[in-house]
């Protein structure tokens, strides 16, 4: 199943960030696979948000929240005329040089019915979005320039550098994967619009 990774370095205290991301209604402000994101009364781990491509709203719960190192969430099974889609988002911190931050941006979809036939297009889509979305995240936390931003950003991969020595990802003290090459990141390009998100799948049928 489709999984990639990015990580971007936030000169912030690792409970600050981590407190703004376990926050689900924060995430249509800068990633990609949420368009808009409500809570559902007054419980936090539940939400309703849309998916790009889709016009009515889905389900989405904060299925993971271990203060301050990880935090998950996880839409709802969205069907296709070609099978179906669950994504999840997942997000892991840990301190980093000077008081900031290190942050692991995560996302996995889990397809079915045809729909896994088109795993490296939905791959591809991630790939291209994810180190736009986390420099995103760099922007709206630190208020800083694209440029910078960009520079914070280092791995885009199913399996890239920057997890803590010796943690699930495999990386060193210098924080690249053991046996993993990362890549270099895609030209920096303007990110588009929340009305102008680009389509990725699933579309039809809402």
């Amino acid at each position: 199943m489709p999984q990639v990774r990015v990580y971007v370095s936030i000169p912030l205290p690792v409970e600050e960030v981590f407190g703004r991301l376990a926050d689900g209604c924060g995430l249509a402000a800068w990633h990609s696979g949420v368009v808009s994101v409500r809570r559902v009364g007054s419980r936090e781990e539940e939400y309703r948000y849309r998916f790009p491509g889709r016009r009515r709203e889905c389900v989405l719960r904060r299925v993971v929240c271990e203060p301050p190192s990880r935090v998950s969430f996880e839409g709802q099974r969205m069907w296709t005329p070609l099978g179906w889609q669950m994504p999840r988002y997942d997000f892991r911190l840990w301190p980093w040089e000077g008081g900031g931050c290190r942050v692991e941006v995560g996302v996995r979809c889990v397809l079915g019915g045809a729909m896994v036939l088109l795993w490296p297009v939905v791959a591809c889509g991630w790939r291209r979005d994810l180190p736009a979305d986390a420099q995103a995240l760099y922007e709206r936390l630190t208020g800083a320039g694209e440029r910078e931003a960009e520079a914070a950003v280092a791995g885009v991969g199913p399996v890239a550098g920057g997890g803590p020595a010796g943690g699930p990802s495999g990386a060193g003290p210098a924080g690249t994967a053991r046996g993993q090459e990362a890549g270099p990141l895609p030209p920096a390009s303007p990110r588009p619009s929340r009305s102008a998100r680009r389509f990725r799948f699933p579309a039809p049928n809402g």
